[in-house]
């Protein structure tokens, strides 16, 4: 399918510009005069591939507002292409608009929507498509990207809270590492003049201060090289298999920190799941995609071994069992639910309950890290000032 540009007139006498997506220039013109327009030249559009090419990357506040507004224009009664139009005209990301032009495009040619979203997996994803392929299947684009927004919303708020819990120590850090810095290269030095114009010793503690703040700005090349190859080593040894089963592993185990990462696990895992069952999903499709979306290898492992299960006719409830990692109250529920016909049900209720959970765990993580990073700091702070008081402590004996 060749991409074409026409020049042609409305009924009104105007001049218009335009693409379409056809096989032949013949069934490309007549693509343009179903539209109400008069050809008046029609060729092969000139692609131009930059070289370095912006793919956008959207966030899940933006998915958010794309459903939601892609739902309303559905429900007042607008064609999918002319839905996708006004959507690119009101974009701000120049990137997706381009997107969304391309896809407007080639489903004014007769392209299934799904279609030309599975070529732009880089940039909606896999549930977003998978959900939008169930709409267009059962007729239900508009309560699928509703279903989505409301998804991607409280995605956003649970991003926003950690964010939130991690805001106030990074704060502590960054003003404690500028003090540590003016007490190292501003401070100490004028100190350690006046000391030396007195005639008193500088202590070793001192010295050693001062001799390894020299050192590190003389070899300032060595240290970031000793830095550069521990994150190398560290990034190689976690694309392995053990060794992200190793690290993910052990951020789950990371008291308050870990107990925060699970909760927000089990809120996304059961709000997923329910998002695509409630879709008209299969169970086994919608685990792949489940498997796809967590990045946590351990979870991976035991999604996994429900698809196995479910794949044997167990269910997904008896598998989940088998890993610890899920608690045992979920995989409860999860079984009530199978068992009752209400699994949907139950997993909405579950997420729920997950994301007030979250809210005690970033509390909790919080209330943790604040005295951690305070006596931390305190003790580099206190190292330091001690290397300063040392020199004036000597010199007050020695008077």
């Amino acid at each position: 399918m060749k991409r074409y540009a026409y020049t042609g007139r409305s009924r009104g006498g105007r001049t218009v510009r335009g693409f379409v997506q056809a096989e032949t220039e013949a069934a490309a013109a007549i693509q343009v005069r179903e539209q109400g327009y008069l050809v008046t030249s029609i060729k092969v559009a000139k692609e131009s591939k930059p070289l370095f090419k912006r793919r956008p990357k959207l966030k899940a506040k933006n998915l958010g507002i794309f459903c939601r507004q892609f739902a309303i224009m559905l429900n007042t009664g607008l064609t999918l292409v002319q839905a996708l139009e006004l959507l690119e005209s009101q974009s701000d990301d120049q990137a997706f608009a381009e997107v969304l032009h391309d896809i407007r495009l080639e489903v004014a040619s007769g392209v299934a929507f799904t279609k030309t979203l599975e070529k732009n997996r880089d940039v909606f994803p896999h549930v977003f498509i998978h959900l939008v392929e169930a709409g267009e299947v059962t007729g239900a684009m508009p309560e699928v990207l509703n279903r989505l927004a409301d998804y991607y919303e409280r995605e956003d708020e649970l991003r926003k809270k950690i964010s939130e819990a991690l805001m106030y120590p990074g704060i502590i850090v960054s003003v404690s590492l500028v003090m540590v810095l003016i007490l190292l290269f501003v401070v100490l030095p004028m100190l350690v003049r006046n000391f030396s114009g007195m005639g008193v010793e500088i202590p070793a503690t001192t010295v050693a201060v001062l001799s390894g703040r020299d050192w590190m700005v003389k070899n300032w090349y060595i240290v970031l090289a000793i830095i550069a190859g521990i994150v190398f080593a560290f990034r190689a040894f976690v694309k392995t298999e053990k060794g992200r089963f190793i690290k993910d592993k052990f951020l789950l185990a990371i008291p308050a920190l870990g107990e925060l990462q699970k909760m927000v696990i089990f809120s996304r895992f059961c709000r997923t799941l329910s998002l695509l069952l409630t879709s008209g999903i299969a169970m086994i499709a919608t685990l792949g995609i489940l498997e796809r979306l967590m990045d946590n290898v351990v979870v991976k492992q035991a999604i996994q071994g429900a698809t196995r299960g479910v794949e044997r006719g167990q269910g997904i409830s008896a598998p989940l069992t088998e890993h610890k990692v899920f608690p045992t109250m979920l995989v409860q529920m999860v079984n009530v639910g199978e068992e009752t016909g209400n699994l949907e049900t139950v997993l909405v209720q579950l997420a729920n309950y997950y994301d007030r959970e979250v809210n005690f765990a970033v509390a909790s993580f919080t209330k943790l890290l604040e005295p951690m990073v305070m006596v931390l700091l305190a003790g580099v702070v206190l190292f330091v000032l001690v290397s300063m008081y040392l020199p004036m402590m000597q010199m007050a004996t020695s008077i």
